[in-house]
């Protein structure tokens, strides 16, 4: 199925759809042009010029994934990473449970694409690199999958009992009661040939010893180990020890580079767009980490705790960031900029939200002396199962019809499919009969009046043979709209569940546990590439062949200029 333009779908930002189509309106907000072709060259040129830890970052790499029973590719690509002309691609999000929704996949394996590419156009080193965003406390959003129940209705599956308090993933703790949500979540599957497989697999990665984000890791690796993906972890203590200059720098600079990123969520308004950073004039783009994450306030003579006013004087705080920089935790604005200090990064792939908190950065990036990356869109795909493609077709729906609510979805169709003036046609052809057996009855009586009896029950012979064709008629529509309604649900259900895109609302568990393993390879030939449209991929068949290899591979070059 050919690819959809993304300004013809719902959950794309005017920006983010400008970004793809008119990157020239929002060039002064990025560095650099994603599009152009020496963009990748002169960043791994400003890579060259620049002193990374590497052996630094190598041993803690190698220790964490090591930890997480990373297979020996990663372990080597951790070399590669780490070798003088090595650059990394890279990609992150939120240690969710049980892998999180279908999009981290999707952003993993684009960044795997991506550095694939990357790496044979420029002839050296390029590794995919996944930031783990475990010290995300919004754990609300982190706790729970929904997947689809046998008759393709959208059920929360939640884990609330945790094995040890805490405040974000890093901290977290399984527990025994994980075993209970793993239960519950393959009691709402479909069973299938592969589902064995995967619940040890999946039961093996989310173990009650385990931490949140270290059970996300595993699953990750379990999943894109042996395709070479490096994770890294936001909340490991050696990580935080080599971004301590830069934790430094902007408690020194605080509140400079929360006014530039207002400024420049003033100058999107004034284009229209909106701010994705809501920054404080006075706010510190870090976290001090006591009793959870708590926002920091820079006034004229001390830092405070946003949270309950504590005071804190410049130079204890500094002190203590020197000391112990594994206390802080960069808010979202600082956190790629972290990345960005401490590793040969040339590229971002990004999520439309990422991407357009991006827009806010390039002056603080700027002002902390760190060369900002080109930032990709992530790819974006909706998984058809095998009878969508022909429903889609059959009602001639389009992906953004099912954001409608089910009521009205059902009503645009069932109009469609009715018969155009079928009820006037029926009493049109009762008025007909009339009107014809009326005179059959005159002409019969001339000849032989004891026949107009027999010509008139003729007639209403008729008329009842219409009554109950019109009878029939309208209990196969109920029944059609019945089918039709069962149909539609299904439909939504599983593409645009509750009206937002499958990507968003759907783990990948339910999808491999009903296609297996080949569903990753499937991904894998999809996706070639930065997100600059959206996939219709089709399961089974000739259909998902001649999709997956039948897009354009191009990194630098693929674009739109309508």
């Amino acid at each position: 199925m050919p690819p959809l333009d993304i300004r013809d779908l719902p959950g794309f930002s005017p920006l983010i759809k400008d970004y793809v189509h008119r990157f020239a309106r929002l060039a002064p907000f990025y560095a650099v042009d994603p599009h152009a072709p020496d963009t990748f060259r002169t960043l791994a040129g400003r890579c060259d010029r620049r002193t990374f830890p590497r052996q630094e970052l190598r041993s803690m790499l190698r220790a964490r994934n090591q930890a997480w029973g990373a297979p020996d590719v990663v372990l080597r690509r951790i070399d590669d990473l780490c070798r003088k002309d090595g650059l990394a691609v890279f990609t992150g999000q939120q240690t969710g449970l049980f892998g999180g929704p279908l999009y981290t996949l999707y952003k993993a394996m684009t960044a795997i694409v991506v550095a694939t590419r990357l790496e044979a156009d420029l002839g050296r080193p390029v590794v995919p690199v996944f930031w783990l965003a475990s010290e995300d406390h919004d754990i609300a959003e982190a706790d729970h999958v929904v997947v689809a129940d046998q008759s393709g209705t959208p059920v929360e599956i939640r884990h609330t009992r945790w094995g040890s308090p805490g405040f974000f993933p890093a901290q977290l703790r399984l527990g025994p009661a994980i075993q209970d949500t793993l239960a519950q979540l393959w009691s709402v599957l479909p069973e299938t040939e592969f589902t064995a497989e995967w619940q040890r697999a999946l039961a093996d990665a989310y173990a009650p010893e385990r931490t949140l984000a270290d059970a996300f890791a595993r699953w990750m690796l379990h999943l894109l180990g042996e395709a070479g993906l490096v994770l890294t972890d936001a909340a490991d203590p050696a990580l935080k020890h080599l971004a301590a200059p830069l934790f430094t720098r902007e408690l020194e600079m605080a509140p400079r580079t929360s006014e530039l990123i207002l400024a420049a969520s003033q100058e999107l308004r004034a284009l229209g767009y909106p701010a994705q950073i809501e920054a404080r004039p006075e706010g510190v783009n870090m976290f001090w980490i006591r009793n959870g994450r708590r926002p920091l306030i820079r006034t004229a003579d001390a830092f405070r705790l946003r949270d309950s006013g504590e005071s804190v004087s410049p130079d204890s705080l500094l002190a203590c960031c020197r000391d112990a920089p594994e206390q802080f935790s960069p808010n979202v604005a600082l956190r790629p900029i972290v990345q960005d200090a401490i590793f040969p990064n040339i590229a971002y792939i990004a999520g439309p939200g990422e991407l357009a908190y991006f827009a806010q950065l390039k002056n603080v990036y700027a002002a902390l002396e760190v060369p900002m990356p080109a930032i990709l869109p992530r790819a974006s795909l909706t998984i058809l199962d095998a009878r969508m493609p022909r429903l889609l077709e059959r009602f001639r729906l389009r992906l953004s019809d099912l954001t409608a609510e089910p009521e009205q979805l059902a009503s645009k169709v069932l109009r469609s499919q009715l018969p155009p003036d079928i009820e006037a046609t029926l009493v049109a052809a009762r008025v007909q009969i009339e009107e014809i057996f009326g005179r059959v009855r005159e002409q019969v009586a001339a000849v032989d009046p004891t026949l107009s009896a027999t010509a008139g029950q003729t007639g209403g012979h008729l008329k009842g043979h219409l009554d109950q064709l019109e009878r029939k008629v309208v209990q196969a529509l109920k029944r059609r709209e019945a089918d039709t309604r069962q149909q539609l649900q299904r439909l939504r259900q599983g593409l645009m569940p509750g009206g937002k895109p499958q990507e968003r609302v759907y783990p990948a568990i339910p999808y491999l546990a009903k296609y297996g393993p080949v569903l990753l390879s499937v991904l894998t030939r999809a996706i070639t590439g930065p997100g600059w449209t959206h996939d219709l991929l089709p399961m089974g068949g000739e259909a998902t062949a001649d999709h997956a290899f039948g897009m354009d591979g191009a990194v630098t070059t693929r674009r739109s200029d309508a």
